[in-house]
């Protein structure tokens, strides 16, 4: 993400299943498989989920579980059907096995018309906008039927087609858990798309993503191809008309950037094909939003490669890497900050990313005298509301990509590039803490970077020695 802070309606604008029936009680281990009449008990394909007729045989206790509140339980994929006509959809929602007999998800504003398993209807409440379910703890999947609504408050779908749901608004889209900790795969399928118009969307997501990344966009768009990287990777670019000679400068050096981030710090994990989306998110809109694989970005910044080198860096720490606590909020985003800087470097030359840290040190200097912060108050975790918490702002973008400048200067380039290679490498697809990549520094590099951290991230104002 990168976006301008402002007031909170400005702020957000600048800014299936392959389960089978199986007899496995939990908590014991899976044991063996209960098939059907035709030999084997059908896996969900989509959002259908066939029925096991001896699986239910063999489960008939009576009436199902009574609904109730439990939002521990893991969930492992999330599938989902949305026609777009009717805002109707569809989730089939894959649980890990459990002892506790309830399940719990956040539905917003969300109708719930329905909620079922593979042996029928379940029992379920709905209040303050969770969703509570009986759900046995055997069971693998329940499908959760509802309509959902259009928001113009950036908070779900918008009036205008594209989805936000940044940073804890899934619920208002499709049943979830929003912590930003919690990774999970994902299949989506639009249908009922506008004459006229095209739907941008991922049809799968294969790697544990953080609630907050899928997304679409459904406008006029025009698809651009900008090639493929070393790896195989297909990079994109989607833009509205008008906007083919500002989407042409913006990403004209976009595929070597994702391929410089895949090279140096490891395989991408959302799939064989990437790139950017204009979102329609209306005037005065600047910034870009994270929902790789199919990233947005404002359409007033269309033009701005670094809203794009920083979009596609998300795809590595942010969303590749999550970070486990809003405190952390450096690691995501003063991470792919430098990375932006280094993409500049590696496409572009040395002068052209001096004047990037030039504009940047600038950029800085204003956002300190405007209302300096703390740039990781990792005292805590997830006991601050990031929109409200004067972390929101660009303060850990700049502090952040300076204190990595600064420690690259003390390490070298290559120990650098290895440290956060090796981070990527270890904790893609889990969530992570800042902390644990300074401590990965100081085990690899022999250099401890806390009085960095401390000066840089830890403290008000700007270290004398800026690099």
């Amino acid at each position: 993400m990168n976006m301008r802070p402002l007031s909170m309606t400005a702020l957000l604008l600048w800014s299936g299943l392959a389960t089978g029936c199986r007899n496995d009680p939990a908590p014991e281990p899976e044991g063996p498989e209960v098939t059907d009449e035709a030999g084997t008990c059908a896996g969900p394909q989509g959002t259908d989920l066939p029925e096991c007729p001896r699986l239910c045989d063999a489960r008939a206790q009576g009436e199902p579980p009574a609904a109730g509140a439990d939002l521990s339980r893991d969930i492992r994929s999330t599938a989902l059907n949305v026609k777009l006509d009717s805002l109707e959809a569809t989730a089939l929602i894959q649980v890990a096995g459990s002892s506790s007999d309830t399940l719990s998800l956040k539905v917003g504003s969300l109708r719930i018309t329905g909620v079922s398993g593979r042996c029928g209807p379940l029992k379920y409440t709905v209040k303050d906008g969770q969703l509570d379910v009986g759900l046995p703890g055997w069971a693998s999947s329940v499908r959760v039927d509802y309509v959902l609504q259009q928001s113009p408050d950036f908070d779900g779908y918008l009036p205008s087609g594209t989805s936000f749901t940044w940073p804890s608004f899934c619920g208002n889209l499709y049943p979830c858990h929003p912590a930003l900790a919690d990774g999970a795969t994902f299949s989506l399928q639009l249908e009922n798309v506008p004459a006229g118009k095209k739907a941008v969307y991922p049809e799968s997501i294969p790697g544990d993503a953080p609630p907050y990344m899928l997304a679409w966009a459904v406008g006029d768009y025009t698809e651009k191809d900008l090639g493929r990287t070393t790896a195989g990777t297909q990079v994109a670019a989607w833009y509205l008309p008008g906007e083919e000679a500002a989407t042409t400068e913006g990403t004209r050096h976009l595929k070597d950037a994702v391929d410089f981030y895949e090279r140096r710090y490891g395989a991408y994990p959302f799939g064989g094909k990437v790139g950017s989306v204009s979102a329609n998110w209306g005037a005065g809109a600047y910034g870009g939003m994270e929902h790789h694989p199919y990233w947005h970005v404002a359409a007033d910044a269309m033009g701005d490669r670094l809203v794009h080198h920083h979009e596609a860096a998300h795809g590595w720490y942010g969303n590749g890497v999550r970070i486990q606590c809003w405190e952390d909020f450096v690691l995501s985003e003063g991470t792919s900050e430098y990375l932006t800087a280094r993409a500049v470097r590696e496409t572009e030359g040395e002068a052209a990313e001096a004047q990037v840290w030039s504009a940047w040190r600038t950029s800085l200097e204003r956002a300190v005298s405007r209302g300096d912060t703390l740039a990781l108050p990792d005292g805590t975790c997830n006991e601050i509301d990031i929109l409200t918490h004067p972390l929101w702002s660009s303060i850990p973008y700049k502090k952040g990509a300076f204190f990595y400048r600064a420690l690259e200067k003390q390490i070298g380039t290559e120990a650098m590039d290895q440290v956060l290679a090796h981070f990527y490498q270890r904790h893609v697809g889990g969530a992570a803490r800042m902390q644990q990549l300074l401590d990965l520094v100081k085990e690899e590099t022999r250099f401890d970077p806390t009085p960095l951290a401390n000066a840089w991230l830890r403290q008000l104002g700007i270290p004398a020695e800026t690099p």
